[in-house]
């Protein structure tokens, strides 16, 4: 896959993501790896489809559903099949607290679906305002 279809891919990925589109999924190559920070309260690697659909519905019921996402894609840098992406993620926790958060993704392509991701924020302000009491 050239740099062209990546980048427009993970541009894809999160506008589908932002409106909660059912057929996300159709992006994730069957066996996908989702890597979270191990400063997060949901560290560590998710592997395959089903495991890393399951992160996605854990971490989507931490959001109050009445208040859509919205996602800013600020810089995408794109070289063949790997991409990189600056963002922020704006919404309300499932405790009603306005969230607005810095994330950085990388992506690697396989395909022409996700097959890796490891996914880069702020722990500490994502840990305090959307899991306070864990």
């Amino acid at each position: 896959m050239g740099t062209d279809a990546s980048r427009a891919l993970v541009l894809e990925y999160f506008e589908r993501m932002q409106s909660g589109d059912p057929d996300l999924p159709a992006l994730l190559s069957d066996d996908v790896e989702w890597w979270v920070p191990p400063g997060s309260r949901m560290p560590g690697t998710a592997r395959g489809k089903a495991a890393v659909l399951e992160l996605m519905t854990r971490g989507l019921d931490l959001y109050d559903a009445a208040v859509p996402l919205r996602v800013q894609v600020e810089r995408l840098v794109a070289e063949g099949d790997h991409v990189a992406a600056q963002l922020v993620i704006e919404g309300r926790t499932a405790g009603g607290a306005d969230y607005r958060n810095h994330y950085h993704f990388a992506f690697e392509i396989r395909d022409g679906r996700i097959a890796r991701v490891r996914e880069y924020v702020d722990t500490a302000y994502a840990n305090a305002l959307l899991m306070p009491d864990r």
